[in-house]
């Protein structure tokens, strides 16, 4: 049987406050100050208002683009049915593009079905948009842009430039037909209701959103020139990427172990500076730089069983950022650090204390194109390590390559990393030295379906040379909303582990359900399958369970939660069991005036309980105060209590 107890309380603020002390229990205190901050350009984004009225949809789904021209070029009479043409009507813009070609053959990898009713618009800056439909109505055109599976945003359309371009075309047509089709009535005009005022995004913005990038234009010597000697000054003088920025924190931890072996305690006062600087060279665009150091103090209080020690570490660290060309399509990062820390590990017969050194240098790049990325990188990093009863040396070189491409609605990722690690490490008067190779290949693809179904597939290889391990892994996952109240997810997952000694499979499969009873009340339901074969591994298993919450806001400043679940699992082969589960969580979260603060509270227990006599019962509360003293200064304070007893069964040998 085993118990553990553990409560972690923090306090950010320029104050200590007294902690009662439980089995486990830590408290910290930090304060800290920003003195520096960014500035962000703050982008406008499409107001939308949701319209719960029905709107009755065109037979053919959308409005064609020739019965809107024919409205345009249709004389104005006076009539019963008479319509009133707009100047312009909305939109779904795609792409936007500098040069004409490109937005056709972007306009013919279109489904069909969408480049049928798309068009090529020029704006007035002389931008390729490539567009679709053309829409009275504001909504109308919302509730299309929900069912078409491509990223989009809605634009104004200024019809009588497309009625240009169509004049020629129609002119030849009339030659050749006869004139009795010619006497065929335009279809009647119906009557739109009218809408409410839509604020849209003007032209000289599109651009700057549109979802597709290209090559810059190329620009003549004589005015790269003329900007280096005019502008690039004139922006160094006004730009406000310069400042010194900090953090000072004070930080009080008390902490208790006890298990059946034996009881230890720590207090640890602690103290961290740091100071930085970031700023630019001759221009942001060319290199901007970051500048840091720091420093900590940390003097600990150690009790374990009836003896005692105090210690005292002093710690350095400095860190250094050099980002070239940021703004460009090739971006490069060049870093340099050391940090200093001290590590505690608490064993069941002794607490040790290790302090460990750490250098690191390494780049970072990207070369990016217009719907796809390239990446690489690059570190080294040398580690010390010295203790009461132990020491390390270590060396790790890293190596990263990854390629992300996107799509219209679809995006795939690989990502290669290797580590090489190289290390010597004394325990007692044992000495052990390791080196190994790790490769880790990852691919992930993700197809945004519709608007409301995705599929995401993942797969993974990883080996170790040193531990002789080879893993593969996949997994596919399928989430569906079909509606506001009801979503679900459903999952898949298979994996292959070989070793010296072992070789072992995995399969899973998992589902979860979600249904909106009310506004307040929610329904789920979870479902798994696995199964695991190989060397002294065949079990099976199934776990089904169903759960109900409840979330309420009172006001702007009061919500609270709650909710209860049950589950039962049983399990063949290796060990047959049946079992069950029962859980309850709750909290709430209140919002201050006062200094802007917040209080939030909560808990969770559960209860197992199985046919082998296995037991497992735990608890969990937390509590977190957060208020902002200045623009820059925050208090934060938190308690964390943990507490669990179990029993598991075992087989024999």
């Amino acid at each position: 049987m085993k118990k553990s107890y553990l409560i972690t309380a923090i306090f950010t603020g320029a104050a200590v406050t007294n902690i009662s002390t439980l089995n486990y229990f830590a408290a910290t205190a930090s304060a800290s100050m920003q003195g520096y901050k960014a500035e962000r350009k703050v982008r406008n984004e499409l107001p939308y208002e949701p319209d719960n009225r029905k709107v009755v949809e065109n037979p053919e789904g959308v409005y064609r683009i020739r019965m809107l021209i024919a409205q345009a070029e249709k004389p104005q009479t006076q009539g019963k049915f008479e319509t009133k043409i707009k100047d312009f009507y909305y939109s779904l813009q795609f792409g936007s593009f500098r040069k004409k070609e490109n937005a056709e053959r972007f306009l013919q990898k279109l489904p069909p079905e969408i480049r049928e009713n798309a068009f090529i618009y020029v704006t007035d800056k002389g931008y390729y948009t490539v567009r679709y439909g053309l829409f009275d109505s504001y909504r109308l055109l919302k509730d299309v842009q929900e069912k078409i599976p491509i990223n989009s945003i809605v634009v104004k359309t200024d019809v009588s430039k497309i009625v240009k371009e169509k004049i020629a075309v129609q002119e030849e047509i009339k030659k050749e037909k006869p004139k009795k089709e010619l006497k065929k009535k335009p279809p009647k005009e119906e009557k739109i209701a009218e809408e409410e005022e839509v604020k849209l995004i003007p032209e000289f913005e599109e651009e700057e959103i549109s979802i597709f990038e290209e090559e810059k234009p190329k620009i003549p010597l004589y005015k790269k020139i003329a900007g280096a000697i005019f502008f690039v000054p004139a922006y160094m003088l006004t730009h406000k990427q310069r400042g010194f920025w900090g953090k000072v924190e004070f930080s009080y931890k008390m902490e208790k172990y006890k298990d059946p072996y034996r009881t230890t305690s720590r207090n640890t006062f602690r103290q961290y500076y740091e100071l930085n600087y970031e700023g630019y060279v001759y221009s942001p665009r060319l290199l901007t730089y970051k500048l840091g150091g720091n420093f900590s103090r940390e003097d600990s209080k150690i009790k374990y069983g009836s003896s005692s020690s105090d210690s005292t570490s002093k710690l350095l660290g400095y860190n250094l950022e050099l980002n070239f060309l940021k703004a460009s399509r090739f971006p490069i990062n060049i870093f340099a650090k050391k940090t200093e820390s001290p590590l505690w590990y608490t064993y069941y017969d002794r607490t040790s204390y290790i302090e460990r050194k750490t250098d690191a240098y390494g780049l970072y790049g990207n070369v990016r194109f217009a719907v796809s990325n390239f990446n690489y990188g690059y570190k080294h990093e040398k580690s010390k390590s010295t203790g009461f009863d132990f020491w390390e040396d270590r060396k790790t070189d890293e190596y990263l390559l990854s390629y992300g491409r996107s799509v219209f609605n679809k995006n795939l990722n690989i990502s290669f990393k290797k580590n090489v690690d190289d290390y010597t490490q004394q325990y007692s008067s044992v000495t052990r030295k390791v080196y190994q190779d790790i490769n880790n290949l990852n691919l992930n693809y993700r197809w945004k379906i519709s608007k409301k179904s995705n599929l995401t597939a993942d797969a993974r290889y990883y080996s170790n040379s040193y531990t002789d391990l080879k893993d593969y892994t996949g997994n596919i996952n399928y989430a569906w909303n079909p509606s506001d109240k009801l979503n679900a997810n459903f999952g898949f997952s298979a994996t292959r582990s070989e070793g010296n000694n072992y070789d072992l499979t995995f399969f899973s499969f998992n589902e979860n359900l979600n249904y909106k009873l009310s506004e307040n009340w929610n329904l789920g339901h979870n479902l798994i399958l696995f199964t695991s074969s190989g060397t002294n591994n065949d079990q099976k298993l199934v776990n089904t369970g169903v759960n109900i919450s409840y979330n309420k806001t009172v006001n702007e400043k009061l919500s609270f939660y709650g909710g209860t679940g049950i589950s039962g699992q049983a399990e063949t082969g290796n060990i047959n069991r049946v079992g069950g589960t029962l859980s309850l969580n709750g909290g709430l979260i209140k919002r201050f005036d006062f200094l802007n603060s917040s209080f939030s509270l909560s808990g969770s227990t559960s209860q197992y309980k199985s046919s082998k006599d296995d037991r497992s019962n735990t608890y969990n509360l937390n509590e977190r105060f957060v208020a902002y003293l200045a623009n820059n200064l925050q208090f934060e304070h938190y308690i964390n209590y943990y507490y669990q007893d179990s029993k598991y069964y075992r087989t024999t040998g």
